[in-house]
């Protein structure tokens, strides 16, 4: 089986919009997370956080933004992390000829920013050719097979082209089908990541089942209340070895292997023994044949609501038995937010950047791990450990129980 290396990466996040910046404000412990100013707050009680993007104050390929503006705001952060993870693998902005690359995005809303523009901005009871080019250019692109389609084309991508729907774990299902994709010779390079703008009807879902925090999403802690909606887009480029040291690439880490499953359980809750979650790290191990003792740290899906931590908590129990007490835990959502489609992908980005420049980051906000858990896992990282990250497990959980874990490694040139 094809070696699959990462040897570029792009980011459109609440906290930056450029990989080193994100990095940089990752390992400071900065935050993301603030009022809500994209919709109405006084609409939810009390809920008034959130992590929101600002993409043109901070990217500023005006060429880009412009050709994907009538696509919807998905397509257009997932197209800037494009450009930025293409520009930093050292390959062209823009590829002139058709060729076997491919692009592979995963999301929970798509395109649905487009639908509520819809409805708010236009007369639907309009006859057809009575709406103006924009909006029917716009109606034309709320499909969220956009997402790579439109990409796919942009950048003369002929290859495996696919928009995969897992709701929250569908940016690690992206990248572990590319992998695999890869590994099996279908294509040389894809690129692969997720992108989630920020909705109405997303804030509202998550309003309403009462999952988010007033103040901070405080991942494992003692007093979490919750998790914060955000929203943004980031990607990896995936290489065959062969291909990526053939044209000189930089090689940040490598994918030695993932694992998928399913609770099976309920449509939004996780399974409190921690079924899917602990079967899909046991896969993940068993696929890239690394000794769970060799996994430096868990970048987990660590939401901050008090079911789905206590799930996690209970599936790496399961997987890593006593060995959970001397591992280090990491959990980024504290300061990007909760980014649906695009949160494991941005994860992924983080957990590489950490393989390449052996660093972990801190934990904000989490003090005093739940007591409950009964175990004492490390939420800062040891100067042990600090230069010997090898192995990073990263795990993403989504609603219908839906989980995947990605396991990233430091590159070895044996």
């Amino acid at each position: 089986m094809k070696r699959v290396v990462i040897t570029g990466m792009g980011v459109v996040s609440p906290l930056a919009c450029e990989k080193d910046d994100f990095w940089k404000k990752i390992l400071n412990g900065d935050t993301g997370v603030s009022d809500l100013t994209k919709l109405d707050s006084s609409n939810y009680k009390g809920v008034t956080r959130a992590a929101e993007v600002h993409l043109e104050k901070e990217y500023h390929n005006i060429n880009v933004i412009e050709h994907f503006r009538p696509y919807g705001k998905a397509v257009t952060y997932a197209a800037a992390a494009v450009d930025m993870g293409l520009k930093d693998a050292g390959l062209e902005n823009k590829f002139t000829q058709k060729n076997n690359y491919g692009i592979i995005l995963g999301t929970t809303n798509g395109n649905q920013d487009i639908v509520e523009r819809i409805v708010d901005e236009w007369d639907l009871g309009m006859e057809h050719e009575e709406l103006n080019p924009e909006a029917n250019e716009t109606l034309n692109r709320f499909r969220p097979v956009e997402l790579s389609a439109g990409i796919a084309k942009y950048y003369h991508l002929g290859g495996p082209n696919m928009v995969i729907p897992t709701a929250c774990a569908a940016g690690n299902y992206a990248i572990g089908t590319a992998y695999s994709m890869i590994q099996e010779g279908r294509s040389p390079l894809i690129i692969a990541g997720g992108a989630d703008p920020f909705t109405r009807s997303c804030y509202t879902v998550f309003y309403r089942l009462g999952a988010m925090s007033k103040n901070d999403c405080k991942p494992f802690d003692q007093d979490r209340t919750g998790m914060i909606v955000g929203e943004g887009a980031a990607v990896l480029i995936l290489e065959e070895l062969e291909h990526a040291l053939a044209r000189g690439a930089r090689i940040y880490g490598e994918i030695k292997g993932y694992g998928l499953a399913c609770d099976a359980y309920d449509p939004t809750a996780p399974d409190p023994e921690g079924s899917g979650a602990t079967l899909s790290m046991s896969n993940a191990l068993v696929s890239g044949n690394i000794d769970r003792k060799n996994i430096t740290y868990v970048s987990a899906h660590g939401t901050g609501t008090k079911a789905n931590d206590a799930h996690e908590i209970k599936a790496m129990s399961n997987v890593f038995g006593e060995g959970i007490n001397t591992l280090y835990v990491n959990g980024i959502k504290s300061m990007l937010g909760h980014c649906m489609g695009a949160a494991s992908a941005l994860e992924a980005v983080s957990s590489v950047l950490s393989l390449y420049h052996q660093q972990i980051p801190k934990n904000r906000n989490t003090e005093r791990i739940d007591e409950s858990f009964n175990i004492n896992f490390q939420i800062q990282p040891s100067k042990e450990i600090e230069h010997h990250v090898e192995h990073v497990l990263s795990n993403s959980f989504a609603f219908g129980g839906n989980i995947c874990s990605v396991i990233f490694s430091k590159y070895d040139t044996n």
